[in-house]
């Protein structure tokens, strides 16, 4: 599978390598993982990095590419398989295109090649692993951002995720000569700000009768304190782990861009991703997320989440 893609690689003078919206670290470091590997391999061509971008991109502004190109491009989508979290544009137009993923859904597009380990801690991993494989050289560059997307999807290698493969890569990744102190302050450094925001949301979670945790956050709350729905969504629904009595916990964030609410959704023990795959989205067993268009529909999704504890007798 690696040599078919490295062939068409070889074969396109144009590449673009797109990723989910509302990128996290694992789809913005496997993104730019490839995309500064592949430029340094093949100064040749012409290789962008497309899609839509927030607090979370510490590398640098994303391409704007016409469809006429992508039409002529070998399009790499990556992260994700599932058409809810993708922009019509970034799959639609394509002469070939190339997934790679780590999470369970089935594709609901068209592809030519599938690079796919369920078992990889990230996509960046994945990303990783396949330069290797094709002795395709992890520039300092590209090792920081891939590095980046391992430590985003792991949790700073704290999840199950991880394996004895996670750090021989991420090993691999330090040879490089990445300071990882930097890129942690970079990531986990924050503003006083940001911490009293967190006190604010944590104080003002909600449990149901089985001690499913969760937070609706609305348009007024985030326009009272001028947060991003990304931050809100993303950032702040580690405030819900780690508690003894909780073992499944949900976040919920209008995103006005989109006219959408936002669904994070975790768990210890209990897959909670037949859920997110009720309502269209996907992920991991223990983490994943989909939107919806009410809060009717969240309401829905947090009493399938309490039934979930229930049918398991907690």
């Amino acid at each position: 599978m690696e040599r078919e893609v490295y062939n068409l690689i070889q074969e396109h003078d144009s590449i673009v390598i797109a990723r989910h919206k509302n990128p996290d670290l694992d789809a913005y470091g496997s993104q730019f993982g490839l995309y500064y590997a592949l430029k340094a391999r093949f100064p040749e061509k012409k290789i962008y990095a497309i899609g839509d971008t927030n607090n979370q991109n510490y590398f640098q502004d994303m391409d704007e590419v016409s469809e006429e190109i992508k039409s002529k491009s070998l399009v790499f989508v990556l992260d994700t398989v599932a058409k809810q979290m993708l922009n019509e544009e970034d799959y639609l137009y394509h002469k070939k295109l190339v997934l790679f993923d780590h999470h369970q859904n089935i594709p609901d597009i068209e592809y030519d090649y599938y690079v796919r380990d369920v078992d990889a801690s990230s996509t960046s991993e994945i990303v990783a692993s396949f330069l290797l494989s094709l002795k395709i050289d992890i520039n300092q560059s590209s090792a920081r951002a891939l590095y980046m997307g391992i430590v985003g999807d792991t949790g700073r290698f704290m999840y199950n995720s991880t394996t004895p493969h996670t750090f021989k890569i991420a090993a691999i990744l330090l040879e490089k000569g990445i300071n990882i102190q930097d890129i942690h302050d970079q990531i986990y450094l924050e503003t006083l700000d940001n911490k009293r925001i967190k006190a604010i949301y944590f104080n003002s979670i909600e449990l149901t009768k089985k001690n499913v945790a969760y937070r609706k956050n609305t348009e007024e709350f985030l326009n009272e304190y001028n947060l991003d729905a990304n931050f809100v969504s993303r950032a702040l629904i580690g405030q819900m782990a780690g508690i003894q009595e909780v073992p499944i916990w949900a976040n919920f964030t209008y995103d006005k861009n989109n006219n959408k609410i936002l669904c994070e959704l975790r768990s210890r023990n209990f897959q909670v991703l037949e859920v997110a795959k009720k309502f269209g989205g996907g992920g991991h067993l223990y983490a994943c997320g989909c939107s919806v268009d009410t809060w009717d529909e969240v309401d829905l999704i947090i009493k399938d989440l309490n039934k979930l504890v229930k049918k398991e007798g907690k």
